[in-house]
């Protein structure tokens, strides 16, 4: 079988063979090239620039005239804070900065801290007021949760209807 194979392979056939591929190749080649897509031209890129003014310079601050002091001439003594807060009152937690008020469990800065109640939560007033470390503390308990009491400072209370 080889034999007769090995008669009609030569080299006028291989020759032949790799002429016709360079004759597909070159056609094909012809045929790719004719049929390029037709570039776009594109316009040059514009920058876009937008100038914002400097600012201006502060004017200088006109002297500043000394405030008249303002006498008291009351003769009711001034309430001290947390004065307006009674037993049974609602009140609400304010002015903390975000820090919130800490419940301690008996009154005065030293004592455990058993709860950080945050502003505008409410708190119903048990027991006080309770004169400890330059402050007036106040019981007070969560009226939602029976759980949440503490005594509180005063200062960051105010005192609301009932909620």
């Amino acid at each position: 079988m080889f034999r007769s194979v090995k008669k009609y392979i030569n080299l006028k056939v291989i020759f032949g063979a790799i002429f016709f591929a360079l004759c597909i190749f070159a056609f094909s080649l012809g045929i790719l090239w004719s049929v390029k897509a037709d570039t776009i031209p594109q316009a040059p890129a514009t920058a876009l620039l937008n100038v914002i003014d400097a600012p201006t310079g502060t004017p200088p601050a006109s002297a500043i005239s000394p405030t008249p002091t303002v006498e008291n001439l009351s003769t009711q003594p001034v309430p001290l804070p947390g004065s307006e807060i009674k037993i049974g009152d609602y009140v609400q937690v304010s002015g903390t900065g975000g820090d919130g008020l800490r419940l301690h469990a008996i009154a005065g800065v030293a004592s455990k801290v058993d709860y950080i109640a945050i502003d505008s939560e409410v708190f119903l007033v048990k027991e006080g007021p309770t004169d400890a470390d330059g402050y007036m503390w106040w019981l007070l308990k969560d009226p939602f949760t029976e759980n949440t009491v503490g005594w509180g400072v005063a200062n960051y209370l105010s005192v609301i209807q009932n909620p």
